[in-house]
């Protein structure tokens, strides 16, 4: 695929005359404040962590990762005023594996089904790389649920890989692929799961192929989403930034931050300069 060429800069648009009235939010006690609890929905046990009290806010962990190591600059910060939802997705950190290949619609599904368990009407949802694609899905199948949306290094469709490269992943064997996730990814995923190290090669094979998913939201799906946005991405992310900018213009209520000299892991690596954006945007009127 061709890119445009496009010259990044931020744009911060945080004011309360672009933000329609939304629905108040749901305000609801957590009863396992700062423990790690696991609930089975949709015949899946998965595991999630609730923290502080306030908004609901949703944070929804990248793929091949854990909440941890997506968020561990941010859930401390964001408890301090908000009840924390942090959720891990099947295989993926605490939540076991199942027997079938992963798809972004189910993982939507499920992530529902655990926040309608937990009384949760209506929140804040904070989503990295797969964790923001997540997010959207969310937004445009279940829009009484979501109130705003905060989505960084997120796309739509696959994008930036050319077709001899997809066909490699393809071919590829687990432990090849597992062995392409880097250490750092095997050493977070063998300290919490419950399925064992060895299961890792097949977990990086189901997510590889999760990754290969040719449209996750088509165009149409985009423009019905109606949540204000606020899109996220380092000038350096491995998301095609034209790609990104055609999610922020696609969107009806959207607005962009262009983080210089940031790659794809923005709430790692720029959580200085997020952090407070993401609450102003958040917490405005």
């Amino acid at each position: 695929m061709s890119r445009l060429f496009c010259r990044a800069f931020v744009v911060l648009l945080i004011t309360t005359g672009l933000l329609r009235p939304m629905k108040a939010q749901s305000i609801n006690p957590a009863p396992n404040i700062g423990a790690g609890e696991y609930a089975t929905v949709n015949g899946r046990k998965m595991y999630y962590e609730q923290h502080g009290l306030g908004r609901t806010v949703v944070f929804l962990h990248g793929g091949a990762n854990t909440i941890q190591t997506s968020f561990e600059k941010q859930i401390s910060v964001f408890s301090t005023g908000h009840r924390v939802i942090a959720i891990e997705q099947v295989g993926h950190g605490h939540t076991s594996d199942v027997d079938c290949q992963y798809s972004y619609a189910q993982m939507a599904e499920d992530t529902v089904a655990l926040l309608r368990n937990l009384k949760v009407e209506n929140a804040d949802f904070i989503g990295w790389s797969d964790g923001g694609m997540l997010a959207l899905l969310i937004a445009r199948r279940h829009p009484e649920l979501v109130r705003r949306l905060v989505v960084s290094g997120a796309n739509t469709r696959l994008v930036g890989m050319t077709p001899a490269e997809v066909k490699e992943i393809q071919d590829s064997t687990p432990e090849k692929l597992a062995e392409g996730l880097g250490p750092s990814k095997k050493e977070a995923y063998v300290a919490a799961t419950p399925d064992g190290p060895s299961h890792w090669p097949i977990v990086a094979k189901k997510v590889w192929n999760l990754w290969l998913t040719p449209v996750i939201l088509e165009r149409e799906d985009l423009l019905a989403i109606k949540a204000p946005v606020l899109v996220v991405c380092g000038d350096k992310d491995v998301i095609p930034i034209e790609h990104t900018v055609e999610i922020f213009k696609t969107l009806p209520n959207a607005q962009l931050l262009v983080l210089p000299g940031c790659g794809h892991p923005t709430f790692k690596n720029a959580a200085s300069t997020l952090n407070p954006i993401i609450l102003s945007f958040i917490d405005a009127p």
